[in-house]
């Protein structure tokens, strides 16, 4: 089963906390929250500081951050955790990642999965939609064919790195990632990096959003 591997915020904060995190995420000022949730300013005020005493004393923008990377993270974690019971039940299958691709297009963000040599393994349609490359202009090529020049001798190196440590803290945090897309243009995105041991060698999961 995947682990949790940051602070467990839906269980730290309250409901009312929670939602507070969720209308922020959306830009919605600290009056229009208010709003939004029928009470005052200064409750609005109160909230955040029990958020910042249970997450740190961080700034709103750090506080939103957080949030984002635990939401981020939890859907790798109901991923990988689901890919754990369809490996019991589909025990007879013959591909080691057929389980992990089964729930891939599941997730709202662009999902592309590598092997130890930065292969592409698999991308969901999301990322197909984003960078504008079909399926089948992608799996197989070399994830570092769609960074930008300059840029792709430092992913490889960081890649090799993460693989070579599973413990390493740079896992399920977020990071900017620059895709070259299908028309040259350069798509940003902020993505989140989980690994995993398929049983035939290890996969990172890289799960992203746009950067709008």
């Amino acid at each position: 089963m995947a682990r949790r591997a940051s602070i467990d915020i839906g269980n730290e904060l309250s409901q009312r906390e929670l939602q507070l995190l969720v209308h922020a995420t959306k830009g919605l000022t600290d009056q229009a929250i208010a709003n939004e949730l029928g009470i005052s300013l200064a409750t609005i005020a109160t909230y955040w500081g029990r958020i910042r005493i249970k997450l740190g004393p961080l700034n709103r923008t750090e506080l939103v951050a957080k949030y984002l990377e635990y939401k981020s993270t939890e859907e790798i974690f109901l991923l990988l955790n689901e890919a754990a019971m369809l490996r019991r039940q589909l025990q007879a299958t013959k591909s080691d990642d057929s389980e992990i691709i089964l729930g891939f297009n599941k997730l709202p963000d662009s999902v592309v999965l590598v092997d130890d040599s930065v292969t592409i393994l698999y991308v969901n349609e999301m990322f197909c939609q984003l960078t504008g490359y079909a399926q089948d202009e992608l799996v197989g090529r070399s994830f570092t064919d769609f960074y930008p020049v300059g840029r792709s001798e430092r992913f490889s190196s960081w890649q090799r790195g993460m693989m070579e440590d599973p413990t390493n803290p740079e896992f399920n945090r977020h990071r900017k990632v620059f895709v070259r897309h299908h028309n040259g243009s350069l798509v940003e995105f902020d993505c989140n990096t989980t690994l995993y041991d398929s049983g035939n060698g290890k996969r990172m999961i890289v799960c992203g959003r746009p950067v709008e």
